[in-house]
This record gives C-alpha cells, structure tokens and sequence, in this order.
C-alpha cells in the first residue's frame, strides 16, 4: 500500500454536500497522485450512520449534560421525508463514484500501517457540540505521523465546555493540520495554541470543468429556479421565491425534502448527488439553505440567494456560509433584502480568482503533507 492512502468523513444520511465533499476528497488525493479508499464503519441502518456505541453515547450524554435539545436534532434529521425515489439515486451515486470500504476498527488499525498517509475531512466531522466526538473521524486509529486533517469543519464558532478536553487532546495529535472555515482557525489556536491552515472545502478545490467532466455533467437550456433547502423555508425565504417566480416567469423546483408546506414550489423532484449538481449547473438561479448549495451554485457560476435556515432546536451553523462569503466578497447573497435588484449583480470573474488561489493552496498543503511523511518514515 504505498501509494495508497485512507480517508474518513461521513458521505451517509441522504445529504448532497456530505457525498459529494466524500467525492472531491478522493478526487484531489488522486489528483495529486495517490490511490484512496473512503473507510467506514459498519452501520445498523443503510444509508446512515448508525452505530450501537455512537447511539448509546449520545443518548447518555444527553441525559447527564441535560441535552434533550441536542438529542430532539438528531431525532429530527430521520423524521424528514425525502420526495420518492431519491434514496435510490443516493445508492446509486454511492455504489458508483464513492466506493466505500466497510472495515472492523481493527482492520482499520492494520490498513492504516500499510497506508501512506490517513486522512480525515472534510464537512462537519469535528461538529463542536456534537454529543458524541467520533475517534474515526480524529483518525485515533492511524498512527499519529499519518495523520492529515483535510478541511474539516466544526460547523460554529464555538466549542462546547464538555468536549473541550477531548477535541484539544485529539487535535493535538495532528501533525498536519487545516479546517474548512476562518472561525475553525482561531478555535485551533484558543484551544491547543496550534496553527491551522484555513482551506476551501473540498467541493470548491475541484473546479467547475473538473465537476462537469468527472459526473458527466450535461449544460442544458434549463427555465426553473432550484430550491434547496435543508429546513422548511422561513416567510423570507418563500416571498424571495415568489419575487424571483414573477420576474423570471419559470417554475420553481425544489429538493430532496416534502415539507407540510410546500406551496412555495412547483414540482418536487427525486435526485441524487449528480442530480443535484446538474439541477444546480443548469437553473437560473438558486435559493437555499444549505453550505454546500450556496458553493455549488458558486463554483458552478449560477446566481444564487443563501437564506438563514431554520434550525429549530438545533445549534445556529451560519459561520460556515458567511466564511466562504467573505472569502468570495458576496456577503450580500445571504439574506437579500431585494433578490430582483440583486439577481444579476455578480462578480463570479473576481471569485474565481479567489478560488483559483485557495485550490493552489490546497493542493500544495496536500501534497507538502503526504511529501513530509513520505520523508520522514525513511
């Protein structure tokens, strides 16, 4: 195995961005001239990530840490109704592009000797007020040399007191290390006094060509708006919809969830990641909620309006849209007080100069890491 490497992140629960970050992850590794296994661990549940001790750890944690709210979040993410047959695609997807190998932690251990290097990210694998802090996704069964973190995410801006000890314990143990938003970086540097490279998440390392190519993506002369949205959309978000409706005269097509109400669309359609990115690739514009809807339409140069989403009980995540935003200087795209003034006032020249720059950055930090185990194990 020694132009093989592992990469661990979740790709399961039926979420585009999640398989499709899982995706980028084997592209740049590849790219750069390795092999990658994506590794998981055996799940009670196809399609998620469902194990015993994760389960029982999260359910005693909420109750000696008074978390119900946390554990009603997690109850709440396997009550949503996907539109019919987009399980399917998502299999699909799965079996054909991501490839996951199911192993025992112990063939893990064992897989992780023989590997060049291990590496975890990117998405909110390091969620920070998560219940339970996963050690497949800190890598704690790769030895500590290999380990390279590849763009993860803690999701907020802060880091709950009760998994302080183990995450500061866990990171520490990174010899390379970079997380997917600017807030990630000073929470590194607050919590262990570690330097942690500030990368783009994976889905925006690979290019707009290298997205259409790879997924044999179709331009297609497309009339409907794409409405994706993780939550029910607020008041908003459903007036903002109706104004873009008007002025474009074109339907509107949402996905992958059949909310109570959903008088703010059209149509409803089943699709899975490749789906998602050709909907997103070919519509006239895109309305979300969603991190990982607000980069794909990015990157893919389609106009776009990033909506506060409606978390109910759960944690606020609005950092990690706001990072990229900033990045990308279109900060004006989240909450849009005039979505018809503001349709076609994009720069998408200037952001993919920005973009250009962070995937050279990206690459180097790769390459540079694998490089120094490589050297460092002779």
């Amino acid at each position: 195995m020694k132009n093989r490497t592992l990469l661990t992140t979740v790709f399961s629960a039926f979420n585009y961005g999640s398989c499709l970050q899982a995706f980028a992850g084997k592209q740049i590794i590849q790219k750069v001239g390795y092999e990658c296994d994506l590794v998981k661990l055996k799940s009670l549940v196809k399609g998620r990530d469902v194990r015993f001790r994760k389960l029982m750890t999260i359910l005693f944690r909420s109750l000696f840490l008074n978390k119900n709210n946390a554990l009603k979040t997690y109850g709440k993410s396997y009550e949503k109704t996907l539109v019919d047959g987009t399980e399917r695609k998502f299999f699909a997807f799965t079996d054909e592009y991501l490839k996951p190998v199911e192993v025992s932690w112990r063939r893990l251990k064992s897989l992780a000797k023989e590997a060049v290097a291990c590496f975890s990210g990117s998405d909110q694998i390091w969620n920070s007020s998560t219940l339970y802090v996963d050690p497949l996704y800190y890598l704690r069964f790769a030895p500590k040399q290999k380990r390279i973190a590849l763009s993860p995410s803690f999701g907020r801006n802060f880091i709950a007191d009760y998994n302080k000890n183990k995450m500061k314990k866990w990171i520490n143990d990174y010899p390379y290390l970079s997380v997917r938003e600017d807030s990630g970086v000073k929470l590194i540097k607050e919590l262990t006094g570690l330097e942690a490279q500030h990368l783009l998440d994976p889905t925006l390392i690979i290019n707009s060509e290298e997205w259409r190519k790879n997924l044999h993506i179709e331009e297609k002369i497309k009339n409907y708006i794409l409405a994706y949205f993780l939550d029910e959309p607020s008041s908003h978000a459903k007036n903002a919809l109706k104004a873009l409706k008007e002025q474009l005269n074109c339907k509107v097509i949402a996905l992958p969830y059949k909310f109570e109400d959903m008088d703010y669309c059209d149509e409803a359609v089943a699709a899975g990641p490749k789906e998602f990115v050709e909907l997103v690739a070919n519509a006239k514009v895109v309305c979300t909620d969603s991190f990982h809807g607000t980069v794909f339409a990015l990157n893919l140069h389609t106009p776009f309006f990033t909506f506060e989403r409606e978390y109910g009980f759960a944690n606020k995540q609005s950092e990690r849209v706001l990072s990229i935003l900033r990045k990308v200087d279109m900060l004006e795209r989240y909450q849009p007080v005039n979505v018809v003034e503001k349709l076609d006032n994009l720069d998408f020249k200037h952001s993919e100069e920005v973009l250009n720059t962070e995937r050279e950055k990206a690459y180097k930090y790769v390459n540079n890491a694998i490089n120094s185990i490589k050297k460092n194990e002779k």
